[in-house]
């Protein structure tokens, strides 16, 4: 890895993280379908690079169209188009069962100016037996997983594959200048 020196005192070097959705094929299906790639490296790769005995490979998007229902589309759009900060989304999920009740990994996602931080990454442990809007309020994060930054631009562009918004560059913001 290579590390830059700032050349003045109070100046800030800010390295974003490079993010795009491919088809490949994963760890449970043999299909080619989107895949959450970072820095070159699938989302379930990495994570599994980091927890190995936790069966995170092979986990996949959280694709609107693949989700098992009207409730779980909307909650993922819904995440995906707030601008609250900061905001849980979920970003991967189980092939098996296609839905948000079973094993979902999700960011905690913060906008700021021109780019998207994924500030945590963790495994949603909700009990949504009752309602799906409680996806992520019990979170165990996977301290292991830094914080990843984003252009703003570059990550609407690779995430609407996913979440089904492919007309979209990125949320229209609702809130005014200094809230």
């Amino acid at each position: 890895m290579q590390y830059l020196i700032p050349k003045y005192k109070d100046e800030v070097i800010i390295i974003f993280n490079h993010i795009k959705v491919e088809k490949l094929k994963s760890q449970y299906i043999q299909d080619e379908h989107y895949n959450i790639v970072i820095d070159g490296i699938a989302f379930d790769v990495r994570l599994n690079e980091f927890y190995p005995n936790n069966h995170y490979l092979g986990l996949i998007p959280v694709m609107i169209d693949w989700l098992s229902s009207e409730e779980e589309r909307k909650l993922a759009q819904s995440r995906y188009r707030s601008t609250m900060n900061p905001e849980i989304l979920p970003i991967l999920m189980c092939p098996d069962d296609c839905d948000l009740y079973c094993t979902v990994i999700v960011a905690e996602v913060m906008i700021k100016d021109e780019e998207i931080i994924w500030n945590r990454i963790g495994l949603d442990t909700s009990q949504l037996s009752n309602n799906i809007e409680d996806l992520g309020e019990e979170v165990q994060w996977l301290g292991l997983v830094p914080t990843m930054r984003f252009k703003k631009e570059e990550y609407y562009y690779a995430l609407n594959l996913i979440y089904n918004l492919e007309d979209e560059q990125e949320p229209t913001l609702n809130k005014t200048k200094g809230q």
